[in-house]
């Protein structure tokens, strides 16, 4: 289903944990960015996935955290997913089934 939503031959969507998901969107500017993160999270909620192990939410939902960058700004690319497992920890914060973009 991301690899739906996202699309174009350059963007890359992994599995990053066990309920994590990465997706990079090369030369896609925060505005384009936030519009892919809008589809996914609309999407998902779309799939209505029962979550019978959850206290709180009857379905799967996704906090997303979106972070764009000039990646030459970075002695490494762990910084940047530093960045974004932050931007998505603040989505699950700030109450779930959200975005949450840095910089």
């Amino acid at each position: 289903m991301l690899k739906t939503i996202v699309g174009r031959a350059p963007d890359f969507v992994a599995r990053y944990g066990g309920e994590e998901f990465v997706v990079i969107l090369p030369k896609t500017q925060k505005d384009g960015a936030k519009i892919i993160a809008e589809r996914i999270l609309k999407e998902v909620g779309a799939l209505a996935i029962p979550h019978i192990t959850s206290d709180i939410e009857n379905y799967v939902t996704v906090s997303i955290g979106v972070v764009t960058v000039n990646t030459s700004e970075f002695d490494s690319s762990e910084q940047v997913v530093i960045l974004a497992d932050e931007a998505m920890y603040s989505a699950k914060k700030g109450g779930r089934n959200r975005i949450e973009i840095s910089m």
